[in-house]
């Protein structure tokens, strides 16, 4: 009686039979791996380099031992100059959209020659910075120092004029006509200013309102002022 599957047996124990080989790589196919494991990480590290926040700076060494902050040059930035009761004066660059709260903090903070009650009325943390800007953080002893805009608006010394003209439009003055007010500086003004163009003040008592004065400073000159 025949058994087919001695054939297969004998087929499989044959000398002659051919082995299948597996498939092992090349020393091209190694090189061409490594070549995409290089490209994948050079494209990650331009990736994180593009993802870092814009406006990074570098700290030199600035006149009168000032603090000075190069902008990047592939970067937009947005340079201030800080000055007062901080702890570094000088000149930084920030991020566009920074507010006067972050160029404080990069000047150090507040040093402890600050005014707190003066810089809680003359600043407002909150704005943006722009370009040029300067930024005096009001000491102890200071009268109306504190300036938040691009340039300090001098006094025009017209202060008797403006007043027997009339009492001075909050909606219309000008900086110089403002900071004739007591208690108003140039950091007051500005800010009376920026938030007329926002909203236009419809009564005087807007301006404790939208918290740019306390009551105490704006009785000292209510009967000077309309809107």
């Amino acid at each position: 009686m025949n058994a087919p599957w001695r054939a297969l047996e004998a087929a499989e124990e044959s000398p002659g039979a051919a082995v299948p080989r597996r498939w092992r790589p090349s020393a091209v196919h190694l090189m061409l791996g490594a070549v995409a494991v290089l490209a994948a990480v050079s494209l990650a590290a331009v990736a994180f380099v593009e993802m870092r926040p814009a406006g990074q700076v570098e700290l030199v060494s600035g006149p009168s031992g000032t603090a000075y902050v190069a902008p990047s040059a592939s970067r937009p930035t947005v340079v201030v100059q800080v000055a007062g009761a901080v702890a570094r004066p000088g000149v930084y660059s920030l991020p566009p959209g920074s507010r006067v709260a972050d160029a404080i903090a990069a000047a150090g903070g507040y040093s402890t020659e600050v005014d707190p009650r003066a810089a809680e009325t003359e600043l407002n943390l909150a704005a943006k910075v722009q370009d040029a800007q300067l930024i005096v953080v009001p000491r102890r002893g200071d009268a109306g120092a504190g300036a938040t805009g691009a340039a300090s608006a001098p006094t025009s010394g017209s202060g008797n004029s403006a007043a027997a003209s009339g009492p001075i439009n909050l909606n219309t003055a000008s900086a110089a006509e403002l900071d004739t007010l007591p208690g108003i500086g140039p950091a007051t003004a500005a800010k009376i200013i920026a938030s007329r163009e926002e909203r236009p003040f419809a009564s005087v008592d807007d301006l404790v309102a939208r918290k740019i004065l306390t009551p105490t400073t704006l009785a000292k000159f209510r009967d000077r002022v309309t809107v």
